[in-house]
């Protein structure tokens, strides 16, 4: 108790800030705070107060920061004057740590002010840093749990891999981590975590000057492969527009940057080596069948750990701009750039402005002048972790107004036109890109790329520029850039011809609405860009439709990539998020949502269940939510999770819901009471009732309709407070069974114990391996003549089958059911005739008496159906042993489960000889 007790203190202690960071309290509040959802106005209005609540903290533990970091920063830098030489740069390195907390809380302090109007624009400099041991997407919407491993040599590696197939275990690897999709993370298989390779040891370095080549390991990120071609006078062909990515990353998604002459990575690769799902060496060159599998392969062919990659002259080049309509772009790139061999490097900025999102843009060029030898530049140095701070300062005020980012592309437009700054080509090519990153929980920057032919580029983004504008996207940088076809790649996303690449940047909040709305958007983006003959890539968040990406990447392509991956890594070494989305082999299942929503037809009978056995929400705005949800969702996990969030949002309030209950439960207790009645017309008084699956619900229907006598049992999960919603007070039977849906139980319950059973949740909750065991329980607790009333759907068709599921989908999902137990719900829905064959067998006949009529509430789709089943009296002596349907010994013999509870124990030690004895007397007379 007390290690426990000391191990909380420790936690709590470790998670407390350090001397001098005092005022990531209230930062990270605030942060975590725009994870929540705001459902009113009044919501909002408070969530408003809250925060500049929280945020009056700030200013104090700021200025407590202020002075904390100024006495250790001052502490350390004397203490470094009068130590030892050994540690003189440990208190060096002490002291500018607190230098550097102390300028910031002093820059913090000084602008508290405005935290008063927006917290964010000041608090969110003072975020702890991140710190997990999962794998996480570089946009932080995919998480994983994972094991960490870091090889340092190939034959680590290797060993790894082949331990990994041994264990049935998933591999990727990771590079720079900054990938916002799923492809580098490793999903785990039967319970087994998947491995996450860092492989940042592999770092190897060597260029050939004269064959201007690279050989480099696939840990290696762009600046250090500039910083050495550099020394050379060489740069970079091909790289995203940041070089903070790692090679090996970037040879997964087969990434294109601003040389509209190379096209894409994999037209500059020469050959990988590579470790395959064997744990094998593999050297693969550009005539390798498995060359176009690995680029753009995003990992599931195998680990990249180097490659040989083509280098170029680092030149002297200047930035000239031009500006053109969307319109004329095309004409002017065909025109102007394509074919002047002096422009290096090309990209078409694009408006930024909330009121004219891409509605203009300025042709940039970068173009060499003269006849200059190549050069090494000065200024390659690598970007600071975090950027610097007017960068971060600038980039967080863009993020939160739509003025600054306005007034951001007027003043960058203007500074296009009129620069003609001389850069060299790595200078180029070192944009600041680290300000954007940061330790917020709460929002990131997102980003999306879209592949257009040029004849369709100006109408796409005339199209993708009002769908952003409708959707208040907070677009941080965009521009469009030229890339050649894919020879290569299976999954290439320019393979079918030149393509421009239209990309966005842009502010996303992580609060689960947002995200919401931001892949609806990307959906409908999706869709513009397939309309105009064009992909999207791939590695970014994984919102595209199993059909669009088909349609996007063409089906034959995807066959041929799924079939090269079966027949290479059988055992599914390779396997990630990407992979499982898009690729993997899925069960074929019946999406009754969308079968529900096919047709007018469907969704006009099964509003009958909404309105006349649900009776919980609005028909309308059921289907409206539910029409909306199919737009961003395919399966019947996904839909049913959004389901479950959102109808809270279209139902009544509190009181609302509780009057429908009350008046849904009155319906169907004085519905089935009538159907009961109906079916046992010669039925005055019942001696014993057991009702299975409810707390005693339909017991005073009973008792109003017969004389009940005897005991009444109770058969359902759990006792629980809300009992008395549906039965009043006091609970209406004498003894309560707890039921197990699994394994239903009833052989704690004596011998014919029962005139009645009534089983209103059906047959089909129960697995059919337990049917058995549950209905001669049900004959063995019957009086003789006793009567098993069964309520079940009669899912005699395509249609009934449809219904039966769609009531029990929205039925959980306005109770609030979990996920889990949505999809582990036993449904075994048979037509009636079926149940009346099974029982049949089982010494339980269908009742002669009653209406001949399906006894089916009005308006009910799922004809949801109630039987009366009768357990005939034995036959006389002078008949036992003639045409008998069972042996009477084993239907009369309790079944026992494995797991009794303690009350069905308790009650089973009244089974004993005696009454052994007396019930081989009932069978006889």
């Amino acid at each position: 108790m007390a290690i426990e007790l000391r191990k909380k203190l420790q936690d709590i202690y470790n998670r407390f800030p350090s001397i001098g960071r005092y005022a990531e309290i209230p930062a990270s509040w605030i942060d975590r705070m725009d994870l929540e959802e705001e459902s009113s106005f009044m919501n909002e209005a408070w969530f408003f107060i809250r925060k500049r609540i929280i945020f009056l903290m700030f200013p104090v533990l700021a200025a407590i920061d202020v002075i904390t970091s100024f006495i250790c920063a001052t502490t350390n830098f004397v203490g470094a004057l009068f130590s030892s030489d050994t540690n003189q740069e440990f208190f060096f390195a002490k002291s500018r740590e607190y230098a550097t907390l102390f300028s910031k809380s002093l820059l913090g302090l000084t602008f508290s002010l405005f935290g008063f109007i927006s917290p964010k624009l000041v608090s969110f400099f003072f975020l702890p840093e991140k710190k997990y041991d999962k794998a996480m997407s570089g946009g932080a919407l995919y998480k994983a749990d994972v094991e960490n491993e870091t090889p340092r040599t190939l034959e680590d590696l290797q060993e790894i891999i082949r331990q990994a197939r041994k264990n049935g275990q998933s591999i990727m690897a990771v590079g720079a981590g900054k990938s916002q999709g799923k492809q580098f993370i490793p999903l785990s298989k039967e319970g087994k975590k998947g491995i996450l390779i860092d492989m940042s040891e592999f770092n190897e370095i060597v260029i050939d000057k004269d064959a201007k080549t690279a050989k480099v390991g696939a840990g290696v990120r762009w600046v250090d492969l500039q910083i050495e071609a550099n020394k050379k006078k060489l740069a970079l062909k091909v790289m995203q527009a940041s070089n903070i990515f790692s090679v090996g990353g970037s040879i997964g998604t087969n990434i294109h940057g601003w040389n509209h002459r190379s096209g894409n990575l994999a037209n500059v690769v020469q050959s990988l080596k590579i470790i395959n799902s064997d744990g094998e060496l593999e050297t693969i060159d550009k005539y390798s069948p498995k060359f176009g599998k690995v680029l753009g392969g995003f990992g599931l062919f195998g680990i990249v750990v180097s490659a040989e990659i083509e280098l170029t002259d680092n030149e002297n080049l200047v930035e000239q701009s031009v500006d053109v309509s969307i319109e004329n772009y095309l004409k002017h790139f065909r025109k102007n750039v394509q074919p002047d061999d002096k422009i290096r490097m090309h990209l078409f900025r694009l408006s930024l402005a909330p009121n004219n999102l891409l509605g203009n843009g300025v042709a940039v060029n970068y173009i060499k002048l003269d006849n200059s030898a190549p050069v090494e530049s000065e200024k390659i140095n690598k970007e600071d972790e975090n950027g610097t701070r007017m960068e971060r300062i600038m980039v967080n005020v863009a993020r939160r107004s739509g003025y600054v980012r306005q007034k951001y592309w007027e003043g960058e437009r203007h500074r296009l036109l009129n620069n003609e700054t001389p850069m060299t080509t790595n200078e180029i090519m070192q944009p600041s890109i680290n300000a954007m990153f940061n330790n917020s929980v709460s929002e990131s920057e997102w980003l999306q790329e879209f592949f257009v032919p040029g004849e369709n580029l100006a109408n796409f983004i005339k199209e993708l520029g009002a769908l952003l504008t409708k959707n208040k996207v907070a677009l941080i940088n965009s521009s469009v850039r030229f890339v050649k076809k894919d020879e290569y790649s299976t999954l290439g996303y320019t393979r079918e011809g030149d393509r421009f690449a239209v990309v966005l940047c842009f502010n996303q909040a992580l609060k689960k609405s947002e995200v919401v709305k931001t892949k609806k958007w990307i959906r409908e983006a999706n869709d513009l860009v397939i309309k105009h003959g064009g992909t999207f890539y791939l590695p970014y968040q994984q919102f595209s439709s199993q059909e669009q990406f088909e349609k996007a990447y063409g089906k034959d392509h995807v066959d041929e990539f799924k079939s090269a991956k079966e027949n290479e890594d059988r055992q599914g070494v390779f396997y990630n998020g990407l992979y499982q989305h898009y690729l993997a082999l899925k069960e074929n299942k019946p999406n009754y949502f969308k079968e529900l929503m096919a047709s007018a037809e469907t969704k006009k009978r099964f509003a009958g269940f909404l309105e006349n056995v649900l009776q919980r929400i609005d028909t309308d705005k059921f289907y409206v939510l539910l029409e909306d949800i199919l737009k961003y969702n395919d399966t019947h996990e996904e839909i049913y999770a959004e389901l479950l969030r959102c109808l809270p949002n279209v139902m009544p309030g509190k009181l609302g819901s509780l009057r429908r209950i009350l008046g849904s439960l009155s319906s169907i207790k004085e519905d089935l009471t009538a159907q009961a009645k109906a079916l046992m017309p010669d039925v005055e008084t019942i001696d014993g009732l057991v009702e299975i699956g409810y707390p005693g619900r339909f017991v005073a229907g009973f008792k109003s309709a017969f004389k009940v006598t005897g005991p009444i049992t109770a058969v359902y999960e759990q006792q629980s407070m809300t009992d008395y919603v549906q039965t009043g007070i006091p609970r209406p039977y004498d003894n309560f069974v707890k039921l197990d849906y699994n394994v239903p139980d009833l052989s704690s319950i004596p011998d014919n114990n029962a005139e009645v059973i009534t089983c209103y949740v059906g047959l089909h909750h129960f697995p059919e391996d337990q049917l058995e065991q549950f209905l001669k329980n049900v004959r063995r607790i019957l009086r003789p003549n006793g009567r098993f009333v069964l309520v079940d759907h009669d899912a005699h068709d395509k249609e009934s089958l449809l219904m039966a599921h769609m009531a029990h989908s929205v039925f959980n999902a306005v109770n609030g059911i979990s996920l889990e137990k949505e999809m582990t719900e036993t449904r075994n829905f048979r037509p009636m005739d079926h149940w009346k064959s099974l029982l049949k067998e089982y010494g339980l006949y269908i009742g002669d008496l009653g209406p001949n009529v399906a006894m089916i509430r009005n308006g009910d789709p799922s004809r949801n159906t109630m039987v009366s089943f009768v357990k005939l009296q034995p036959k006389p002596l002078s008949q036992l042993g003639k045409n008998q349907a069972m042996n009477d010994e084993n239907l009369e013999k309790p079944y026992h489960s494995k797991s009794l509870t303690m009350f069905s124990k308790s009650l089973d030690k009244s089974y004993d000889k005696q009454s052994r004895s007396r019930m081989n007397l009932m069978l006889l007379f």
